[in-house]
């Protein structure tokens, strides 16, 4: 007779794993929220404010020359990988939590047998969440990122007249077979897309899990062909609005695209530092030591969100940790 006590019960055993796994879970969700928690409090309770998110330009090379690009134009040392290392150290020792990896293009970054990979990798050991921005042209399936932004800057000819290459269709294989429906899409709005942009928009749904805009910036000043005006801004942002309410993957809340819509805006620079490739950590505005900071100017909305997530709107803390935990 069969001993029933003795028989292997898959039920059980399942059971156990779906608790374990389940509470594994659980402790890196309240890992990841300490990571926004704990700042926010000492941003509210003490007034101590470090930063929380660092872009860290690895490396100015780059395999476009994007029209309304400054970075591919400069040159400059940059650092190898025990540098590179080093200065994440530095990063995290300062309180930054949330890591982006730029370029130029990040991918072309080598140091001898050393790629982007290994940086990944030793980054997520220091950073609660590490990203990273690229042109899409160079996949990124072996990235073990929290988040990649692929840059897109409206439908296939709008996009590759801006990008200087046609290359529109190659990034978006790349989507469909890399992004697996988890890539965010970064979009500069300028005037030779600004009226694309509901376009793309549509053109994303389903392939990208979100779409964050941002304003090209005058790096060198007026006048600028590509730069839309801050009164000429309200018209898209309001069909983004549009869009988002319909269920487009818009990533910027409602709060900061009706912010946008005026000047100045909500930012709290003190959360941010950049990186030069040299290893050069600036503390507060993305434009320090990049070009004349002005802020009626401005249009980089995610230092936007992110004051206004430090600000208590509820909307921008969903934005940031739906985008980044």
């Amino acid at each position: 007779m069969t001993d029933l006590k003795n028989l292997h019960n898959p039920f059980r055993t399942t059971g156990v794993r779906t608790f374990i796994g389940a509470g594994a879970y659980f402790v890196h969700r309240v890992r990841k929220l300490g990571s926004f928690l704990v700042p926010f409090l000492a941003y509210h309770i003490s007034g101590r404010i470090s930063p929380v998110l660092a872009g860290y330009k690895i490396t100015h090379k780059c395999n476009l020359r994007c029209e309304h690009c400054p970075y591919w134009r400069r040159s400059g040392p940059e650092q190898d990988f025990e540098g590179v290392i080093l200065t994440l150290r530095r990063l995290s020792d300062l309180g930054v939590r949330i890591l982006i990896l730029e370029g130029g293009e990040p991918l072309l970054w080598r140091s001898g047998n050393r790629d982007l990979r290994d940086v990944v990798k030793a980054a997520r050991r220091l950073f609660s969440s590490v990203c990273i921005t690229t042109n899409g042209t160079l996949g990124w399936a072996k990235l073990d990122a929290d988040r990649v932004w692929v840059s897109l800057d409206g439908p296939g000819d709008i996009h590759d007249a801006v990008r200087g290459e046609p290359i529109f269709d190659k990034v978006i294989r790349n989507l469909e077979r890399e992004g697996r429906g988890r890539a965010f899409v970064s979009t500069t709005i300028n005037t030779r897309n600004v009226g694309s942009i509901p376009d793309l928009i549509v053109m994303l749904k389903g392939l990208a899990a979100g779409i964050t805009i941002q304003f090209h910036y005058p790096y060198n000043g007026l006048p600028d062909d590509l730069f839309v005006p801050p009164g000429k801004r309200a018209s898209v942002l309001d069909e983004l609005i549009r869009l988002k309410s319909r269920g487009y993957p818009v990533a910027n809340s409602f709060n900061s695209l009706k912010e946008l819509k005026q000047t100045p805006w909500t930012c709290e620079d003190r959360l941010l530092a950049n990186v030069e490739p040299d290893g050069t950590i600036l503390h507060g505005c993305y434009l320090k030591n990049r070009g004349p900071a002005v802020c009626s100017l401005c249009g980089f909305s995610a230092h936007n969100e992110m004051s206004l997530a430090f600000k208590g709107q509820w909307q921008s803390i969903a934005v940031g940790m739906k985008t980044f935990f």
